[in-house]
């Protein structure tokens, strides 16, 4: 069977990594290193990853969610529970240089693959905890979800009272990404320093810390009396959309006003929560008496302001900035067509890195990772399935797993 397609360049060409996360976290700190070129084996459950669900139900089984999380990745099906699947677990880490897991603290322990365990098996090994609190806290056994996160951690208060509106959910996994990206850079100093003396380590990522780490607000909230940051409410343009200026509203007022001449309808004496909502509105009233859009901004942006229309996500991801980026590429949706998805950011030496992998099916490469990685033959391959410990892909491409 042909090795992995490879590039022998990469950064982390060489790297093994046994990949036990799911849901988002996890599986983004997995699919970083994979684009980085590493040999990310994801290890699935044969209930399947749940994140393949979280998604309207035309794109239950292989979710954009999923892809996001898993591109790049081979897959190997392993029930948890079965007797063997430990010992086969770590006979695949002896070979590995890390392994990540998302898992609440205490559940590795049970599963007989502790942090002793995983060092006395391979001292060179880095084991990476993604959690919501940390293993120590009296709180490690709450869960952990994204949305649950922004409320704790005082994300959305902040939102709402810098904004002045009602709190809301963010959409936006922000507390997930922020975890899996610094998931991500602590494996790779934990890689360069294990070059250096031989030994691998134990690192933990609590999501509530890597997201207040990764919030710039909390600049603001730790001041001695907080204070909210002033940014320049969106402007409605009318027809033209609306238009987002940087910098605070006085800033903003001031060279506006220079540029334009508008007249400042705010009388001395008025308190400064009105005067800044009568010159807001000014200033909307001048961009709809204007040609276009285009002029608008030619008129900002020539007075020195900062300006932008504001896009939607859809026209963002396929309007010209993204295309002159080359920023969308199309990936096998496991279904007989293809879906696009976002191209990694990183560029080395004017390079970003080719795609070496779809997102993989549950068991996918069962075979593929026994065989190479383990050097295992048809009769322990077939041991493996019929102890209940390996279970092959589903025939249906679209197969949905048990919701948790």
């Amino acid at each position: 069977m042909a090795e992995p397609e490879t590039d022998p360049t990469a950064p982390l060409a060489g790297v093994r990594v046994i990949d036990l996360t799911r849901v988002v976290a996890g599986p983004v700190c997995g699919r970083v290193l994979a684009d980085l070129g590493a040999d990310v084996i994801k290890i699935e459950p044969p209930d399947g990853d749940i994140a393949r669900v979280i998604a309207p139900k035309s794109d239950r089984g292989m979710s954009g969610l999923y892809t996001l999380g898993n591109l790049g990745k081979r897959n190997l099906c392993v029930d948890l529970r079965a007797p063997g699947a430990t010992e086969l677990l770590l006979d695949l880490i002896e070979r590995a240089d890390v392994v990540l897991e998302n898992f609440r603290p205490a559940v590795m322990e049970r599963l007989g693959l502790d942090w002793d365990v995983i060092h006395q098996r391979n001292p060179r090994a880095i084991l990476l905890s993604i959690n919501g609190y940390g293993s120590q806290s009296k709180w490690k056994n709450e869960p952990a979800y994204a949305p649950m996160m922004h409320a704790v951690a005082g994300v959305l208060h902040w939102e709402a009272q810098t904004t002045e509106l009602p709190v809301a959910q963010m959409a936006d996994n922000k507390a997930d990404m922020s975890a899996g990206l610094h998931g991500a850079i602590a494996v790779l100093a934990a890689l360069f320093r294990t070059q250096t003396n031989g030994v691998g380590e134990h690192l933990e990522v609590p999501m509530f810390d890597a997201l207040l780490a990764s919030y710039s607000e909390t600049a603001y909230a730790l001041l001695p009396t907080p204070e909210a940051r002033e940014e320049c409410r969106l402007f409605d343009a009318g027809p033209y959309g609306w238009i987002a200026i940087a910098g605070t509203p006085q800033n903003a007022w001031r060279i506006f006003r220079e540029a334009t001449s508008v007249v400042d309808p705010a009388k001395s004496a008025t308190d400064v929560p009105t005067k800044a909502r009568l010159r807001h509105a000014a200033m909307e009233s001048w961009m709809v008496e204007q040609e276009n859009v285009e002029a608008i901004l030619e008129i900002l942006g020539e007075s020195g302001l900062v300006a932008a229309r504001v896009q939607s996500l859809t026209s963002a991801l396929h309007g010209p900035i993204a295309r002159e980026r080359e920023l969308l590429f199309e990936v096998d949706d496991r279904r007989g067509g293809v879906r696009p998805v976002v191209r990694a950011p990183y560029w080395f030496s004017g390079k970003t890195g080719p795609l070496r992998r779809p997102a993989p099916r549950c068991g996918e490469h069962n075979e593929e990772v026994l065989r190479q990685v383990l050097d295992f033959d048809d009769e322990r391959i077939a041991g493996l399935r019929s102890s209940g410990v390996l279970v092959d892909s589903p025939d249906e491409t679209t197969s949905e797993p048990a919701a948790e």
